[in-house]
């Protein structure tokens, strides 16, 4: 495989927000994490994919990207950023991200089931500008993303990448029955609704991540609720 779509993609990294600021509303961590191989299984094909040290520092110096949550798919937030990003640079590790968090009731919730590690995804959406393929004979072949351009960035409920699955089933494990009951099925309206099908079959997680529907409970509810209830553990 020589060349991917050059679309608008997103890749998620497990989250671990530090409260910067110690009022809870300043949170810090790393939005990409550099030459980290992982597995790319979807619509773009099937390849190994690592980010470069240096993929990101034209664009922070070009643009600040927004911060949203779930990519702006939220059905309370919608596309209105949640938090002022205050620090977006690159180091050894990947790219660095300090932001102020807005005080408002939309965004509450969100703030909440991040302290309570509840919601443990960061996701980023770019376009590649430029890029590496390596051909291997024994393993899928690896893409270096040497350049790219970043529009948004946030913490989201259902990661994309593998890596950040555990922190979905966490999630699933702190809520009762019944709230597991009625999130899934929310998100399965949700997924006929894209789909333009009807049914209320229960969905496995979608890739993307998105919560809230045109009806039936709100997911963001329920995601507060289990971060409470892993505060008090």
């Amino acid at each position: 495989m020589t060349d991917a779509p050059k679309a608008l993609l997103t890749r998620a990294v497990p989250f671990e927000a530090r409260d910067a600021g110690g009022d809870g509303f300043t949170l810090e961590g790393y939005a990409a994490v550099f030459n980290a191989p992982t597995r790319v299984d979807s619509w773009e094909g099937t390849f190994d994919e690592e980010v470069h040290a240096g993929a990101f520092r034209k664009t922070i110096g070009e643009r600040t990207p927004v911060m949203q949550f779930d990519h702006g798919h939220d059905i309370a937030t919608g596309s209105v950023p949640i938090a002022a990003i205050e620090e977006l640079s690159e180091d050894d590790h990947g790219l660095f991200v300090r932001a102020r968090m807005f005080e408002n009731d939309r965004v509450e919730p969100i703030r909440e089931a991040i302290a309570a590690g509840a919601i443990d995804g960061m996701s980023f959406k770019f376009r590649v500008t430029r890029e590496q393929w390596f051909e291997r004979d024994d393993d899928y072949d690896l893409r270096t993303i040497k350049e790219v351009e970043l529009f948004e960035l946030g913490p989201v409920v259902f990661p994309a990448y593998e890596a950040t699955s555990v922190g979905v089933r966490s999630l699933l494990a702190d809520l009762t029955p019944e709230q597991q009951h009625r999130l899934l099925d929310d998100l399965g309206r949700l997924d006929a609704a894209h789909r333009g099908t009807s049914g209320d079959a229960t969905p496995t997680p979608p890739d993307a991540g998105t919560s809230g529907s045109n009806g039936g409970a709100d997911p963001r509810a329920v995601i507060a609720s289990a971060a409470a209830h892993r505060a008090r553990r």
